[in-house]
């Protein structure tokens, strides 16, 4: 069992908590968290959750699987193209 001390930082507190218990919870630097008091007197650290959580494993299963094909023509020709654009 790990132990942390509640510092001063500014007119709120901090808690440094050691990395080893930070890689048991898989918990990152810059990662938010909701701060949920207990009745008991106990704080609960629970991460964020995000609705974009878990796109980047969803991602890359689907081109595992070769589901990432293109469903148009990666090129569109269109009136600007052909006349306004110049390089």
């Amino acid at each position: 069992m790990s132990t942390a001390s509640l510092r001063k930082w500014g007119n709120s507190a901090g808690i440094i908590i050691p990395a080893e218990e930070l890689k048991k919870a898989k918990a990152f630097i810059g990662e938010e968290f909701e701060v949920l008091p207990q009745q008991d007197g106990s704080i609960v650290l629970k991460p964020v959750q995000y609705f974009q959580k878990g796109w980047t494993e969803a991602f890359n299963a689907a081109a595992e699987a070769g589901a990432d094909k293109l469903l148009l023509d990666d090129h569109f020709d269109s009136d600007f193209d052909k006349d306004e654009w110049t390089w």
